[in-house]
């Protein structure tokens, strides 16, 4: 899973979400001396390393429970890469966070709201019913519903309303490899070989794919 996540990223399948995730970090990143950023289900770290780049001061920690997605995060040197269950308290200081990332990962709001320091921002990135629909429509992957009011909800029980919704959408080329990789990187590659995976991508025919996505941002 971690080295199709990989490929995926590299092959800049998400870029339109890194890019948004620049611009949020550059509008809402409190202009303290080091800003730490927490990536929580950081996986590779890809996006954390991305808004590192744009802010030389600031330092990162990722959490997941991945090893191997540990070991490629841990690789720039201003990221502290620790394996950690997002489901216990988190191994932070309260209000030590300034800007806090959780993409397509499970959300501790108590945790959040805790560590989270005054001002800081809270970035939550989940898919739209639309996401993937190619492979979706091929019998690859699930349909999502729309389950953004239980995110809103859920979410502002502890950080109150989202200051911030955007939608993210790109209609990406694909080699097959790559829609391979899309339906191997996430809970379905664990259900499936790859070969038999390829030779459905293939009978689809899926050479592009939908990236359908919210951002949405709370403030502590």
């Amino acid at each position: 899973m971690i080295m199709a996540r990989e490929r995926i990223q590299d092959a800049g399948v998400f870029s339109a979400l890194t890019s948004a995730l620049r611009e949020i970090a550059d509008i809402r990143m409190p202009q303290s001396s080091r800003p730490v950023l927490l990536d929580c289900g950081a996986g590779t770290g890809h996006h954390l390393r991305s808004l590192l780049e744009g802010h030389p001061s600031a330092r990162g920690i990722a959490l997941d429970l991945s090893p191997a997605g540990l070991k490629r995060a841990a690789r720039h040197p201003r990221t502290l890469a620790l394996a950690w269950d997002l489901w216990r308290d988190l191994p932070l200081q309260s209000s030590s966070v300034d800007l806090l990332l959780d993409i397509f990962a499970p959300r501790n709001v108590d945790e959040y709201a805790r560590v989270l320091a005054p001002g800081g921002a809270a970035v939550v990135v989940t898919p739209r019913p639309g996401h993937l629909a190619e492979l979706a429509d091929g019998g690859l992957l699930a349909m999502r519903p729309d389950k953004h009011a239980d995110l809103t909800a859920h979410m502002g029980r502890r950080l109150g309303d989202a200051v911030e919704r955007r939608r993210v959408r790109a209609h990406v080329p694909v080699a097959e490899s790559t829609a391979v990789d899309l339906v191997m990187m996430g809970p379905a590659g664990h259900h499936r070989e790859a070969p038999d995976v390829a030779a459905a991508v293939a009978e689809a025919g899926v050479h592009e794919v939908t990236v359908d996505l919210d951002v949405t941002v709370w403030i502590a």
